[in-house]
């Protein structure tokens, strides 16, 4: 034990708050990849259009003979959206990692 602190309160007061750069950067790439996930959920779903991803949504703006150019920008906004987000909620944890790295 470290100054009389059980196993949880190290954990929780010790480990926990040194992991949190790493924990962001864990859980932003996790959610990237599965944001972005095309042919999985395109085969589960080819069926049933009605349970399409955003990605394989943004598949019917593509045409045989044209694609609708504007829809597909407007969709890849808005898909880009959470993890945009995400990124600016978990900002300050890839701040602390990179300061923390830094020696003076």
């Amino acid at each position: 034990t470290v100054d009389g602190a059980g196993f949880l309160r190290t954990f929780l007061q010790v480990m926990l708050p040194m992991a949190g750069p790493v924990t962001a950067t864990v859980t932003l790439m996790t959610f990237m990849a599965t944001w972005n996930a095309f042919f999985l959920p395109l085969v589960f779903t080819f069926s049933r259009p009605d349970l399409r991803t955003l990605s394989v949504g943004m598949l019917a703006f593509v045409g045989e003979n044209s694609t609708d150019w504007s829809g597909m920008a407007a969709a890849a906004v808005i898909s880009l959206l959470p993890v945009v987000i995400l990124f600016i909620v978990l900002q300050r944890y890839f701040v602390e990692g990179i300061a923390g790295a830094v020696k003076a």
